[in-house]
């Protein structure tokens, strides 16, 4: 049974050739232009997916990134103690992270949406599931890696352990100055790495990788020395977060059993309740004053009972103070007569720039007949001089509107063009000829100076 047991958990069944498993993690590692170009693409993307608050959008940068392979790298680098590989992981990690907060943070500074959603606030307090999750995410991932056949296992830890989403917050934090978003962020980042690297380490120990060069017991327990060093310094800070999360989910369920039995108790009208996990207060609104009191006399127990001694229970009354009617009349009726003055005083001043501008139009208006009346006599005895047949005119000023050339939809109508035209309608006593028409208007144009001219004929075949 022990034999089935063993042969049921053994990682060497399927497992691929140490020179493949070798190459695949080297090309992962690699700093080219490929990877570097993908990576730029997986930082907008999952920008965006952050700053629109869209869950899909993240999850497609989380699988395209190739944020895993310079971790993954290190871990296996060490397993194998190839200190090149090492040295060569690391410094493309801190290039590429480099380059995320950089693109990201590029993006969120031209970005109009600078408030942060969900998604980004999600990724600001990292605790111990946190380590829990990129753990096993990363020992999944190292034994898909060295498995002859290809295996969706890679991508669910892509997700899982969600590299990108916190350098992209890191990013939004650097671009609006929010420092505390970047520090809980970018530490939310370390946590993944840090432990990714440590369980491909881990497993690639276990399924007994062959090594790369021996080395010097010394410098082996250095090496594990300064390994676990950095799990403890990455881990304690994630276990003290990870209990104030417990303690402020226990808060918050108890602070909603306590509401519960408020709201269950016939004597009390909670209108308006608060619960405010981070300082373990709860603020609740009643209805009159005898409700306010006897809530008062009951905050002790009921924190007690409900294990919330530690809490503060904050009373509010709604509607419990007396409301001066008279007062309250005084002071609406001297708004809306302080309203209607000005409403009044605002159309007086409109009625008279309009009157204003009526009277000017009136007086260019007589100006101008006056004006047409003095010259009618010099120009009728110029246009008879001109044309002989001509026995009287008529001047006329007017506005041409013309029509659109085809129907169009009421709501794309605008006003039609028009222009300024003066209209002569002259009597004669005989037709002219085409050519004195078009001379005698062209004329006329100039000499009375105001625009177009169009000339009517009228023939009178018997003139008084």
């Amino acid at each position: 049974m022990n034999r089935g047991i063993r042969k049921l958990f053994d990682l060497r069944q399927d497992q691929d050739d140490p020179d493949a498993i070798d190459d695949n993690v080297r090309s992962s590692v690699r700093f080219a232009g490929t990877n570097l170009w993908v990576l730029i693409f997986a930082i907008l993307v999952a920008s965006v997916g952050l700053n629109v608050n869209s869950t899909a959008v993240i999850i497609g940068a989380m699988l395209i990134s190739p944020l895993m392979g310079p971790i993954v790298g290190m871990g296996y680098a060490a397993a194998i103690n190839d200190f090149a590989l090492i040295r060569q992981s690391a410094r493309n990690l801190g290039t590429f992270t480099g380059l995320s907060l950089l693109t990201s943070m590029i993006y969120f500074t031209l970005s109009p949406l600078d408030v942060p959603g969900s998604e980004l606030l999600a990724r600001t307090t990292p605790t111990l599931w946190d380590v829990l999750i990129a753990a096993f995410g990363g020992a999944a991932g190292m034994v898909a890696l060295t498995r002859k056949t290809i295996s969706n296992v890679v991508p669910g830890v892509a997700i899982a352990t969600a590299l990108m989403p916190p350098l992209c917050t890191a990013g939004f934090g650097l671009a609006n100055g929010r420092w505390e978003m970047f520090a809980g962020a970018f530490y939310l980042f370390v946590i993944n790495g840090v432990f990714i690297a440590a369980s491909t380490l881990a497993v690639a120990k276990l399924v007994r990788l062959p090594q790369v060069a021996d080395v010097d017991p010394l410098l082996r327990a250095r090496h594990r020395l300064i390994i676990t060093a950095g799990l403890v310094t990455v881990l304690v800070p994630s276990i003290w977060l990870g209990w104030r999360f417990v303690q402020q989910e226990v808060f918050a369920a108890n602070a909603q059993a306590l509401l519960r039995t408020l709201e269950a108790d016939e004597q009390l009208a909670v209108v308006g309740q608060v619960v405010d996990r981070t300082k373990r207060r709860i603020s609740i609104t009643v209805v009159g004053a005898d409700a306010e009191q006897r809530l008062r006399e009951r905050t002790a127990l009921l924190l007690a009972e409900h294990r919330l001694t530690d809490a503060q229970l904050l009373v509010r009354r709604a509607g419990g103070s007396e409301v001066d009617v008279g007062r309250l009349r005084e002071q609406l009726q001297a708004d809306v007569q302080r309203d209607m003055t000005a409403l009044l005083s605002e159309r007086l001043a409109r009625s008279e720039e309009q009157r204003s501008a009526l009277e000017a139009q009136l007086a260019t208006q007589a100006r101008r007949e006056a004006a047409d009346e003095a010259l009618a006599p010099a120009v009728l005895a110029e246009l008879k001089a001109q044309q002989p047949a001509v026995l009287a005119a008529t001047l006329a000023q007017g506005r041409r509107i013309f029509a659109p050339p085809a129907p169009v939809p009421a709501s794309a109508a605008s006003a039609p063009a028009a222009e300024t035209v003066v209209v002569v309608v002259v009597d004669v006593a005989r037709p002219l000829r085409a050519t004195d028409r078009e001379r005698l208007a062209a004329w006329l144009a100039i000499r009375l100076g105001r625009g177009p001219v169009d000339l009517i004929e009228r023939v009178v075949r018997n003139p008084r």
